[in-house]
């Protein structure tokens, strides 16, 4: 009978040896690899959120960043992708002696114009982001370039929230902004104009946080008019969740006027979540307090 395959291969004389070496050395490459890819982690520590083979991946393809686009979902939670900028196509030489004597040679895209959730909500930059050099150094500035850009449409959106009552209403505003960004300004705005009205009360007039109720109901009674039309699927999400904090907020407010609370540093008020804008030394944050005396 025929000796089978593999106790002919597993008797030759020195396998075992052979099948430990190739094992040690294995081990050698693998932790040769890790090695390699924590220093890229350390550079970039969101890589951690990626598998290793994954992560392989990003880094074969770091000169091609179309190619690294499905990975970015698991580097950013809320981000799906980016929009390129299409590069112009350059001429080369065709081959010598062919009846062509230019081709068109395309360009990888190497800048991005804006930033899309995974929602489908875009987000344009201010200007063209540019991807070069190595993705873990890219991706890096890619991080700060976002955030820079949501901190300059916050900017732009508590700007123009300011003339809600004069020629821009909210229920048209927030259908130029973000939602996360809609739903912050209009946290901001709530906090200012509440600790407004206590200061105008404290101050004497007497019916300023009523006349603030007033107001935020008839915001409140705008969005329920608005949601029962025709929208799209994330506007009618947004306006919905605003209609949701717009129904804590009065109730705040209307619980203020029961306290009869009539000045910022009552409890009743301190106590109360608020949001604010801050500006110092060119450097552009939101803070949420909570009892600060």
């Amino acid at each position: 009978s025929v000796r089978p395959g593999v106790v002919e291969c597993c008797s030759t004389d020195g396998r075992e040896q052979s099948l430990m070496s190739m094992s040690k050395q294995l081990e050698s490459c693998q932790k040769a690899l890790n090695e390699y890819l924590d220093t890229k982690k350390n550079i970039f520590p969101r890589f951690y959120f990626v598998s290793n083979t994954a992560l392989l991946d990003i880094l074969s393809n770091g000169n091609n960043p179309p190619k690294i686009m499905p990975h970015l979902g698991s580097i950013y939670d809320g981000i799906g992708s980016l929009s390129f900028v299409e590069p112009e196509e350059e001429k080369g030489e065709g081959e010598e002696g062919s009846i062509v004597s230019e081709v068109a040679v395309s360009k990888v895209p190497e800048k991005a114009n804006a930033m899309n959730a995974k929602d489908g909500e875009t987000v344009p930059f201010e200007h063209d982001f540019k991807m070069v050099g190595a993705v873990e150094n890219w991706l890096n500035k890619l991080t700060s370039f976002m955030q820079n850009t949501l901190r300059s449409v916050t900017e732009q959106a508590l700007k123009e929230a300011s003339n809600w009552d004069v020629d821009n209403p909210r229920e048209e505003w927030l259908f130029n902004y973000p939602g996360q960004i809609a739903l912050l300004a209009c946290q901001v705005l709530w906090t200012e104009e509440t600790t407004g009205a206590l200061e105008e009360y404290e101050n004497g007039q007497e019916d300023a946080v009523k006349k603030y109720y007033t107001t935020c109901i008839s915001r409140l009674e705008s969005l329920i008019k608005l949601v029962q039309g025709d929208l799209k699927k994330g506007d009618r999400t947004k306006i919905i969740v605003l209609i949701t904090i717009d129904v804590h907020s009065r109730d705040v407010v209307e619980g203020l006027i029961a306290k009869r609370v009539d000045n910022t540093l009552d409890f009743a008020w301190q106590s109360q979540l608020k949001f604010y804008w801050i500006q110092e030394k060119g450097e552009r944050e939101v803070s949420i307090r909570i009892c600060d005396f």
